[in-house]
């Protein structure tokens, strides 16, 4: 999970698994001296139990609105496991997600999923401004299917000329074991 704070809330990334949300998304806020309530939006990178899991507990109790994209909010319809968030934003491709002073900016880069998310995310040092480019679908979790595994390169090769056209000086994954 990602928080990005800015000056009209946070934006909660990859809210985790329905069972852990509560001690590490909410209650690891306020540890860093945030107010959950200030959560406004939870992006969702790809429709997995380990990615989408915490996104109803954040919408039902702060108001948040989920953004997936299409493809993984059927995909979740689909499933329809207990966890699933009410549909609510569907991202498109290139789509700017705007708090205060902060802008995302969402790319579909299918392959882990048919409908992940990949983000490029302005961050601070102190002064220094970077921006974070956070690959949404790491790992190969298909077995010996052609287009899928076409469709994860085309997005990773995709992906990876937007972050240098947008001067990405840091990289980030939704899966730490793989960083």
């Amino acid at each position: 999970t990602w928080a990005v704070t800015t000056s009209a809330g946070i934006i909660v990334i990859d809210p985790i698994f329905d069972y852990s949300v509560e001690d590490e998304v909410v209650d690891g806020l306020i540890k860093l001296g945030l107010d959950p309530a200030a959560i406004r939006y939870v992006l969702v990178s790809h429709g997995h139990y380990d990615h989408a899991g915490g996104a109803k507990l954040l919408q039902e109790r702060f108001g948040a609105r989920v953004l997936l994209s299409a493809a993984d909010w059927d995909l979740l319809d689909q499933q329809n496991p207990p966890w699933k968030p009410r549909r609510d934003i569907e991202v498109v491709d290139g789509q700017k997600l705007t708090l205060g002073d902060t802008t995302l900016e969402l790319h579909l880069t299918p392959g882990h999923t048919n409908g992940t998310i990949s983000t490029l995310i302005p961050v601070r040092d102190g002064g220094t401004h970077h921006v974070a480019a956070l690959w949404g679908g790491t790992l190969f979790n298909f077995g010996p299917e052609p287009a899928r595994f076409a469709a994860y390169a085309e997005s990773s090769a995709r992906f990876r000329e937007i972050a240098l056209q947008a001067g990405a000086d840091i990289v980030l994954s939704n899966h730490t074991d793989y960083d």
